[in-house]
């Protein structure tokens, strides 16, 4: 009996120990992520599901970060549109329509997913975290909930794997989902200062007063 106990023991904090520990790795890597990434290149499929469950959007591109306060958010495929950070305003390009929208920052920051990633700062001083269960996944999933509500977007859950965090999903205030996933990541490279810039081209319409 003793000896069943002491195996049942064993095994409890066996698997206590390699949790705790899978969770501290994970937890690690988030604040990694949030303080020690300057810049981030990766390409992204991204889904929108609505409060019904129901497939509303499903697109494709790259996006580039620069921390503090830029970002492009292109998106390839099967509209092709561009959002983009320049530290001052947000460009939104619809390149169907043939039309940019532009907000100062402060009044765009749901305008893309990527925006709630773009301070460099501890994650406990952007959101509340999280930890949950991840059945199934290789991954080590958070929910971060902003401390800030100025954003569409209510909660951010963050699946972190080797290469940092490698899946994304936000639920706004209207019940929907847009679940990210990045692929080939590569953090803290060079990236071109131009690739945060932005110029409308000529002959579009321009909605909206920069800053």
């Amino acid at each position: 009996m003793k000896t069943m106990l002491a195996k049942t023991l064993a095994v409890m904090l066996a698997t206590g120990l390699m949790t705790s520990s899978a969770w501290a790795g994970g937890r690690e890597k988030l604040d990694e992520f949030f303080t020690q990434v300057n810049t981030m290149q990766s390409a992204f499929t991204q889904q929108v599901i609505d409060d019904k469950g129901e497939l509303r959007q499903s697109s494709s591109g790259n996006v580039f970060l620069s921390r503090p306060g830029k970002f492009r958010w292109e998106y390839a495929a099967p509209d092709k549109h561009e959002i983009v950070a320049d530290g001052k305003n947000v460009w939104v390009y619809d390149v169907e329509l043939d039309q940019v929208t532009v907000k100062p920052m402060n009044k765009a920051l749901s305008a893309a997913p990527v925006a709630m990633l773009l301070q460099k700062q501890p994650v406990d001083k952007q959101f509340s975290v999280q930890a949950m269960d991840a059945d199934n996944s290789t991954l080590e999933w958070f929910r971060l909930t902003p401390k800030k509500q100025d954003s569409d977007f209510t909660t951010m859950d963050l699946g972190v794997g080797n290469n940092g965090v490698e899946e994304m999903i936000l639920g706004d205030k209207f019940g929907q989902q847009t679940y990210i996933k990045f692929q080939g990541v590569r953090t803290n490279i060079n990236i071109d200062n131009s690739r945060f810039s932005f110029t409308p081209p000529k002959g579009v319409d321009v909605v909206g007063t920069p800053s």
